[in-house]
């Protein structure tokens, strides 16, 4: 057939289908009866002979998928391109739940001590020191000489006393402010012992007592195994039997070991002993000064730039001096400072700090007979400005100085003119310019080698010396100024 003229062919075919199929006897006539079943080819599910599978059959063709692309399976793997670029990042998803917590790993070294802050101005006058009260004195102990008070840490007072009659170091526990009653507890009785005892609390919170033993010349520490001191731990941090009969003072330090200062008699010097331990098991010793006889009746505080600062007598030139350590461990002074070079000033020195962070020193004046405190003028007090806070007759021996809950300083002192009483002076500014002076115990001759320091209440508590009795009493102030029933309109 002619090529040209087979679409022609093809089309009168198609129509001529059309036509019939449109006839309902269409076919029929075509057939010449009536047609039931559709006539199927049966290669119309091939092409060009070869069947198709929805599955990868061997003879059979597969359709493509929906992707327009053949199943993976049956594609074999290609050589695998370069890496694509990261694309960028996708926001942030949802916080996960929380683990539990990890065991705690041990703890840290202790960070070094900062700088002490700024000291704030004097508070005002509060309740308890106005009390409308009298003074309250008593006899504390028999037989006793020398004693040291501080204010426990249950409150109470804590009394380190040296019983002259058997040579003793006692601890005597007050049950109240007052010291109503007490319990006294017999510490050191090896020789004697318990000489010029200082008692402070130390960073345990357990009292802790300096004294020397006169037998053997050495500078003994007991250190409380309980609040109420009814035993104690005995050492001996200086053991060179040089150790004198004369003041020794106790503090602790910002690393929270004592700091004592005592005289040394041999050397004629000023002597400082850092303990190694809150017990003072062992203790490295200083001759902080050693110029000429100096170091009698020696006190030592912690001052506003935590180093100690001790005032102490200078025998030789019979002057009154301080030295400010160095370091923490006292290993050396900055200083030796000479406060005040009059006729024979020195004697009985009492270090405090004050609230304005500078050193105060109550000390006696022998040559005019009276009662000075010397306020420094920076913290190492390489100078101070001296006041005679009470002029009688023959009156500062014994001094001892601390600062009320008013900010201003308090002094306990022997008053030797007018009957041998115990006096209490009370500072009326910050530098202690000038005082009101008071007697808080008399008649007897009472009143030397006097302790003071505040008590949890916040009011001053003396011990002093009681000779007419051979004993040591205590003295408890209804305020302040020590004074009873004091009014104001």
């Amino acid at each position: 057939m002619n090529r040209q003229r087979l679409p022609l062919v093809l089309s009168a075919a198609a129509l001529l289908i059309a036509v019939l199929g449109a006839t309902p006897n269409g076919i029929a006539a075509l057939t010449g009866g009536t047609v039931r079943v559709a006539l199927f080819a049966k290669n119309a599910a091939k092409v060009g002979g070869i069947g198709a599978s929805k599955k990868p059959k061997a003879g059979k063709l597969l359709p493509l998928g929906k992707n327009g692309k053949f199943p993976a399976s049956v594609v074999p793997p290609g050589q695998r391109g370069p890496v694509g670029p990261i694309g960028s990042q996708g926001p942030q998803g949802f916080p996960g739940q929380k683990g539990a917590k990890g065991t705690t790993g041990p703890a840290g070294l202790k960070g070094a001590t900062g700088p002490q802050g700024p000291v704030g101005a004097p508070g005002g006058l509060g309740v308890l020191n106005l009390g409308r009260a009298n003074v309250v004195s008593r006899a504390l102990a028999p037989n006793g000489a020398h004693s040291s008070v501080v204010a426990g840490a249950d409150g109470l007072p804590l009394v380190a006393v040296f019983a002259s009659g058997p040579d003793d170091l006692e601890a005597v526990h007050c049950a109240d402010a007052t010291c109503s009653s007490a319990t006294t507890t017999t510490l050191d009785s090896t020789g004697n012992v318990g000489d010029f005892p200082s008692v402070t609390v130390g960073s345990d919170g357990l009292g802790v007592i300096s004294y020397v033993d006169v037998t053997s010349g050495t500078l003994k520490v007991a250190h409380c195994t309980n609040v109420a001191c009814t035993a104690a731990g005995l050492t001996t941090p200086d053991t060179s039997g040089n150790v004198g009969a004369s003041q020794t003072s106790i503090t602790v330090g910002t690393d929270g070991f004592p700091l004592i200062s005592y005289f040394d008699t041999a050397n004629a010097n000023l002597v400082v002993a850092h303990c190694s331990t809150v017990t003072c098991s062992s203790a490295t010793t200083t001759a902080l000064d050693s110029t000429g006889n100096v170091g009698q009746d020696s006190s030592i505080a912690i001052g506003a730039d935590g180093l100690g600062l001790v005032s102490y007598r200078d025998a030789t030139n019979v002057h009154l001096k301080v030295a400010h350590c160095a370091d923490v461990a006292c290993s050396s002074a900055t200083a030796a400072t000479t406060l005040d070079s009059g006729t024979s000033v020195g004697g009985a020195t009492s270090v405090t700090v004050g609230a304005d962070g500078r050193g105060l020193v109550g000390y006696f004046d022998n040559g005019a007979a009276n009662l000075k405190v010397a306020h420094c003028s920076d913290v190492a007090c390489t100078a101070a400005t001296a006041a005679t806070v009470d002029s009688a007759t023959f009156v500062g021996e014994y001094a001892s100085i601390s600062v009320g809950i008013d900010g201003l300083g308090v002094v306990s002192y022997w008053d030797h003119s007018s009957g041998l009483n115990l006096k209490v002076a009370h500072c009326v500014d910050v530098a202690c310019s000038a005082a009101t002076t008071t007697v808080v115990d008399s008649p007897n001759n009472v009143g030397s080698f006097s302790s003071l320091a505040i008590g949890a209440d916040g009011l001053p508590l003396v011990t002093y010396r009681d000779v007419t009795n051979n004993g040591v009493r205590v003295a408890h102030c209804p305020n302040v100024f020590c004074v009873g029933y004091l009014r104001r309109r």
